[in-house]
């Protein structure tokens, strides 16, 4: 129920059955607790702002982002700028890269907006929540679009892959849809069980990764079409954000935990270093061989 209550954008206790250490925390075999060599970003859904983690760990510090209301989705430009989805205020605003002054994105109408995704030629894709719709900004400052969708019902996370066709977490009607690149007509992505959907990630492999929050868990969908797999991460409480950093390393919003959970590649789970989460929503990484704000 975590995830619906985001999608009202209400205000929300931290929860309290978040991870306390064990097995899944610090080093992994012995390696120290690094996340490579990116930095990561963190929307703070409860405490209204947005931390970006260091490369290789170490104390967060907020990004300059003021006014927040429950951000949620997350993505960065090729500049390094941050587009944040602020929810609570019915907006997207961008921090540039260059730690200049955060700006509203000129759009019309939003109610909710959540997930938020980049094409190749900076057109920004933006998840209409309560409208039940997905809208575009293009980069050529044209004026905001209504994506051709078919019943979509509270869309939440998006990803594009990359073929740049977009993919949409469907949250209320348990699915996965495909809006294709060159204008063809949506279809479901098979799927198994799924309810409420909500991050979309790929990895490196085209390999789409869904944060299936009604169940507690992250599955994995591969390029080629076979079968549907739950991801190997114990103790999720309703999932949210997903993101990839340069060494493949996933990240998960472990959003009614308080904390992020990272799966290395070589195996293992752990729970990043990061004090003072309350309800981590969204999660974004640097393209590779760029740092951000």
């Amino acid at each position: 129920m975590a995830a619906v209550m985001l999608l009202c954008a209400a205000p929300l206790a931290s929860a309290t059955g978040g991870a306390t250490g064990g097995a899944t925390d610090g080093a992994v075999d012995g390696h120290p607790p690094v996340h490579g060599a990116a930095p990561l970003y963190v929307s703070d859904y409860a405490d209204n702002d947005v931390l970006r983690v260091p490369p290789g760990g170490g104390e967060p510090t907020t990004v300059a982002a003021t006014g927040l209301t429950r951000p949620t989705g997350m993505v960065l430009d090729a500049s390094g700028g941050l587009y944040i989805a602020d929810t609570g205020n019915n907006r997207v605003v961008r921090v540039p890269g260059n730690g200049g002054p955060r700006a509203v994105v000129p759009t019309t109408g939003l109610s909710r907006p959540i997930g938020l995704a980049l094409d190749t030629a900076g057109t920004l894709y933006i998840a209409d929540s309560f409208n039940d719709r997905v809208v575009k900004i293009p980069a050529d400052g044209s004026g905001q679009v209504t994506v051709p969708t078919t019943g979509l019902l509270h869309p939440d996370g998006l990803a594009l892959d990359g073929a740049g066709n977009l993919f949409v977490a469907d949250f209320v009607n348990d699915r996965v849809v495909r809006i294709p690149a060159d204008g063809g007509p949506q279809t479901t992505v098979p799927t198994t069980g799924l309810s409420q959907p909500t991050g979309l990630a790929f990895d490196r492999d085209g390999d789409l990764f869904v944060s299936d929050s009604g169940n507690d868990r992250v599955v994995r969908l591969p390029a080629d079409g076979g079968p549907q797999r739950t991801v190997p991460v114990t103790g999720l409480n309703s999932p949210y954000g997903l993101a990839f950093d340069p060494a493949g390393t996933l990240f998960v919003a472990d959003f009614n935990n308080d904390r992020v959970v990272a799966l290395p590649v070589r195996g293992g789970q752990r729970t990043l270093p990061v004090a003072g989460l309350h309800t981590p929503a969204g999660l974004a990484v640097p393209r590779p061989g760029r740092d951000a704000y």
